[in-house]
């Protein structure tokens, strides 16, 4: 009996330590979490400081950007010292140069602004296309009451998708994709699979990008599968870039090359960025090399256009009934916050609030002021000035929250009723800041449609998407930062 009590008092004490030992980690591991919470504010309070002081020295305010990307980057990492320095460095130099080559260098400007005028170009065919649907056929022009979002902008979206499908019959795709590829493997050093992912990412959406490595989706690692997706938030297709371009090319005359140029930018971005959030530990099957071959769609070229203007089609279909939906939800918002709002400050006695040089005056407000707030100290950081910093917060917010689609709408809605109400250095950052697909439905596009295609990734897609969204917007910030310390108003 005693022997019996001895043995319980012993496996009392083991659990006992057992527990002490678990509680302790934790306790370990909460406190250096806290730290590690407590450094990065500190780091971001030094940064806002740091650019209230160099408000006006561009210079500064791109480096306290990239700054405040990086610092995010390595706080969100989920294991620093696995992080492949290389591919880091090496990953931001390449996006810096191919931006000095594009925005600078003399010859690659001049492609840069025939890449433009071939767009706008493409736009003029597109309207042929819409005044043969849409014009009256007593004054043979489109009548006021037609020229609206839904008659001109939209069908861009279908012209575009038989074209993009054109390319790709005839082989000029394909070319491009394993050229980009081939580089991004040498330079990045990453694997076939994602290299490829990401190259084709230049023209195609999210969902149809992973079609071409469908084979190898099932071996990837869960670092290849996240560089898949971080490539398909930080970036966006041809066909709604054509919609994004006739809303702005009013506004903006070369809005159409910096969207390509962002596109080039934000895919290389989001391929380093991805690789030091989740390091890559396992052994890709198609590292230094792939081979694939992409399927022709259609069995002749009459049939490739068709299918390109059917899927562009239901893609400007999806784009007016997701406009519609969630306009109509974010006006019911508004009205919804700013009476509740205008009835609690009726009832307060705090009218301002003082915070160092920043001065925050009381008034109702509705949800889209809620978001702004939120992302104010992003687009201060991105370099956009004190005084627009909350407007550009606007835009910003709606593309992460809503879509960019929205975004841009707005962007160019506001800058077609006051030209001047944003700097030009401000639109330079919101063009390139508002580039990608990075929002919180594309979470649910991308566990929806590259887990069909291999259910078996289905859970990581799931897990990795919130992350995912995060990386596609430090991509595209880290562009805006760029250009818009790069370039001068005059070029822009």
């Amino acid at each position: 009996t005693s022997k019996g009590k001895n043995n319980m008092n012993e496996n009392d004490k083991e659990q006992e330590k057992k527990l002490e030992t678990g509680n302790s980690f934790l306790q370990n591991k909460i406190v250096q979490m806290g730290i590690k919470i407590l450094s990065y504010f500190a780091i971001l309070s030094i940064l806002f400081l740091l650019a209230n002081i160099f408000e006006t020295n561009k210079i500064i305010r791109g480096i306290i950007g990239l700054t405040f990307i990086f610092t995010t980057l390595f706080f969100l990492s989920e294991n620093v010292k696995a992080i492949n320095y290389k591919t880091l460095i090496v990953g931001f130099l390449f996006q810096l140069i191919l931006a000095l080559l594009l925005l600078l260098t003399q010859d690659f400007v001049g492609i840069f602004k025939a890449a433009n005028d071939v767009f706008l170009a493409l736009m003029e065919y597109a309207k042929k296309g819409i005044n043969f649907l849409f014009a009256s056929f007593v004054t043979g022009n489109l009548e006021n009451p037609l020229i609206n979002f839904t008659f001109i902008i939209l069908p861009t979206i279908v012209f575009f998708g038989a074209l993009i499908y054109f390319f790709y019959y005839i082989g000029l795709m394909e070319l491009i994709i394993k050229a980009y590829a081939w580089i991004m493997m040498r330079v990045l050093g990453t694997s076939g699979a994602e290299s490829v992912v990401a190259s084709a990412k230049l023209f195609v959406g999210q969902t149809e990008a992973p079609l071409i490595i469908k084979p190898f989706l099932a071996l990837l690692t869960r670092s290849e599968i996240f560089t898949v997706m971080s490539a398909g938030m930080a970036t966006m297709a041809g066909g709604v870039m054509a919609a994004y371009v006739a809303m702005i090319s009013p506004y903006i005359p070369t809005i159409a090359g910096h969207l390509l140029t962002a596109i080039i930018l934000s895919v290389t971005a989001s391929v380093y960025m991805s690789k030091t959030l989740i390091p890559e530990t396992g052994d890709p099957v198609t590292r230094g090399d792939i081979k694939i071959k992409l399927e022709k769609p259609g069995t002749n070229l009459f049939e490739a256009i068709t299918l390109g203007a059917r899927d562009g089609m239901f893609l400007a279909f999806n784009v007016g009934a997701m406009l519609l939906a969630f306009i109509s939800l974010i006006a019911l918002l508004n009205d919804l916050v700013f009476n509740i709002t205008s009835w609690l400050f009726t009832i307060s006695p705090i009218k301002s609030i003082n915070l160092l040089s920043f001065s925050f005056i009381l008034k109702p407000f509705t949800f889209q002021d809620i978001l702004s707030f939120i992302t104010y100290p992003i687009a201060y950081l991105l370099g956009i000035p004190k005084h627009e910093a909350f407007l550009a917060a606007n835009f910003i917010s709606q593309k992460i929250v809503i879509n960019e689609f929205v975004a841009y709408s707005n962007f160019a809605k506001t800058i077609a009723e006051n030209p001047d109400v944003l700097s030009m250095q401000s639109k330079i950052i919101l063009s390139y800041a508002l580039a990608g697909f990075a929002n919180f439905s594309s979470i649910g596009i991308q566990i929806g449609g590259i887990g069909a295609l291999e259910p078996k990734i289905r859970p990581t897609i799931a897990q990795l998407g919130l992350r995912a969204l995060i990386i596609g917007n430090l991509a595209n910030f880290s562009s805006a930062v760029i250009a818009g310390t790069i370039m001068s108003h005059t070029n822009f």
